[in-house]
């Protein structure tokens, strides 16, 4: 039993040192990342998993927790109609159907490599639940587990690059979601150099002509550093580093759609109260949590400012050069904030036994509402989630297409321009010009107040 009880400390230790000592992370030379591999393998080959947990304090929530019931609660239905691909491959990162998708892939930190998402208590936390993730995993199906990959394989059921099971950044069932825990916004280039490599070495992939979709999603680490070293985690240092990613996989990955998340209200989580919350919230984000009143309205300018920089970096144009490649903004949790019980207490559920990643359940609306962001348009995308609305949003089948900062534009459809690489559309229809354009006064009007 000493053994034991000595192997769940070392667990905690291992993730609050690995957190505490995540700046600059590298996958080959970090001492953190070192000893969270060895823990990992350790619990995987030579320890009886089962009969460890049995003695471990909190195992009754994994005894006793239903195995395959779906995390929103339900099982859902894909409502949409079908969009068939495209007839000809198109050329145009504007006129991509979800259906012309061929690839997806990830980049992020501890919430895309989906740390705890399956986890029931402390010591699963340890695991990578790559296919859970809310914007690469393709576990089970969309009725069970609605990832971004899993609405897409309603679409093309032989989507390729989407992470399976539990794995290390460099396990086979990772497959292109290289998000690695405790990065920050300075590690995008080298993930998107990692990124590109693995896509090149990938026999199913045909790098030239496949479409691929790329999420990318950091910023949560950078905010939780900010107190340790304000210059460094600026806003402008912080759009910076992703600035330099994006330029690589801009120079290196042909056809290709970039979704960049904004970051997350990471303050939001301190309404999560108890003591283990107390703990590992203040191991993972001591600059954002325990505030007072003042210091936690400054944070929230931060985290304003960090997502408004990064607005203006991706919709000011640098990334529309090329016909076949594209970055858009997906806001929608801007202005998210934890979600609340019908009894008004917040609701644990959406998060893992820390308190501070995401539960399968928080993946999975998170997925939901990263599809719903791509099929909105520039100017017109929700801000926040909606727990209480649990449907899968469908694209119009007048306008088949994932938006982007261009096709956004009602101009982009004017008689001169071409209609569509393919033979079967027509030209963007007067209603969805109008709700464009509506939405886009909408969005100016709301910047004005």
């Amino acid at each position: 039993m000493a053994k034991i009880l000595t192997r769940f400390v070392t667990i905690c230790v291992v993730l609050m040192n690995f957190q505490l000592g995540k700046n600059n992370v590298n996958a080959a030379d970090d001492k953190y990342m070192q000893a969270y591999s060895r823990l990992v393998s350790a619990l995987e080959d030579t320890i009886d998993w089962n009969e460890t947990l049995k003695q471990l304090p909190g195992f009754d929530c994994y005894q006793e927790r239903p195995l395959h019931l779906p995390p929103l609660g339900r099982e859902l239905t894909f409502s949409c109609d079908a969009l068939p691909p495209s007839d000809e491959i198109p050329t145009s990162a504007h006129r991509i159907r979800p259906a012309d998708i061929r690839v997806i892939g990830a980049m992020g930190d501890s919430l895309t490599a989906a740390n705890g998402a399956g986890a029931c208590f402390l010591p699963e936390l340890l695991y990578m639940y790559r296919g859970l993730t809310f914007s690469h995993g393709g576990d089970e199906s969309f009725e069970t587990n609605p990832t971004l990959a899993n609405i897409l394989r309603k679409y093309n059921p032989d989507l390729k690059g989407y992470g399976v099971n539990t794995g290390m950044w460099y396990s086979d069932d990772s497959s292109m979601n290289v998000g690695h825990p405790g990065d920050i916004a300075a590690d995008m280039p080298n993930q998107a150099r990692w990124l590109v490599s693995k896509m090149k070495a990938d026999p199913q992939i045909d790098y030239e002509n496949d479409w691929k979709i790329i999420t990318l999603f950091i910023g949560g680490n950078d905010l939780c550093d900010w107190c340790d070293n304000n210059e460094y985690y600026s806003p402008e240092n912080y759009v910076k580093h992703i600035h330099e990613g994006l330029m690589i996989l801009h120079d290196e990955m042909p056809r290709t759609i970039v979704n960049v998340i904004g970051t997350i209200r990471v303050s939001e989580v301190e309404v999560l109260r108890a003591p283990i919350c107390d703990i590992f919230q203040w191991a993972f984000c001591p600059c954002a949590l325990f505030l007072t009143p003042d210091e936690r309205e400054n944070f929230d300018n931060l985290t304003k400012a960090y997502q408004e920089a990064l607005e203006e970096s991706i919709t000011n144009g640098q990334y529309d050069d090329k016909e076949d490649f594209t970055v858009v903004l997906q806001p929608f949790l801007h202005d998210t904030v934890v979600p609340y019980t019908e009894s008004g207490d917040p609701d644990f559920s959406y998060f893992a036994p820390d308190c501070f990643h995401l539960s399968a359940k928080g993946h999975a609306q998170g997925g939901l509402e990263l599809w719903k962001n791509m099929i909105e348009p520039v100017g017109g995308k929700a801000t926040t989630w909606s727990p209480d609305k649990i449907n899968v949003t469908c694209p119009s089948s007048e306008f088949p297409y994932i938006f982007t900062n261009v096709n956004s534009k009602p101009e982009f459809w004017e008689p001169t321009q071409p209609a569509t690489t393919s033979k079967s559309s027509g030209p963007i229809g007067a209603g969805v010009l109008s709700m464009i354009t509506v939405a886009l006064v909408t969005k100016l009007l709301a910047t004005r107040h």
